[in-house]
């Protein structure tokens, strides 16, 4: 149940992001150069979209395994070492998701609080706030294919 509901959030927020920035941009354009009255507001939607669509999609592309990864030579090693690198590799992923995208990243949300956009007054806190979700959303989503990853690895090790 859980994983029903959980398992999507994140593609829902990217692919209304995304289609919010692109019905946008197009009245946008179309405003500027057919009626030459643009929206004044539209950029600083779209770009406040554009930053939650990058690190909320992130985790959208972790969860598919998605990201790019060279892992030929990985895969070509003797299993106790192909472990050892799957470990030293999650390790390298976790630093950097856990200090830089969710610590620093709330950091960021905590010192954005009297920051707001020009146009309409929004506090950054709504837009920073981005990267510490899509981390903690990137975490979950990578955790769960280290688990499926070393399993595989030791139930091939069973099978030899």
């Amino acid at each position: 149940m859980f994983k029903k509901i959980f398992d999507p959030i994140d593609d829902i927020i990217s692919t209304l992001a995304l289609a919010v920035i692109i019905v946008l941009t197009v009245m946008n354009v179309f405003l500027r150069f057919v009626l030459n009255s643009p929206i004044a507001w539209a950029e600083e939607i779209s770009i406040g979209l554009f930053i939650w669509l990058v690190f909320v999609g992130m985790s959208s592309a972790m969860k598919r395994d998605n990201h790019i990864g060279v892992d030929y030579f990985v895969n070509k090693m003797p299993r106790p070492l192909k472990i050892s690198a799957i470990i030293i590799r999650a390790l390298a992923i976790y630093s950097a998701l856990f200090y830089v995208l969710i610590y620093l990243g709330s950091t960021l949300t905590a010192q954005a609080q009297s920051k707001v956009t020009p146009i309409l007054a929004i506090s950054y806190q709504y837009i920073d706030i981005a990267v510490p979700i899509g981390g903690a959303l990137t975490a979950i989503h990578f955790t769960r294919l280290l688990i499926r990853s070393l399993k595989a690895e030791l139930i091939n090790k069973g099978g030899e």
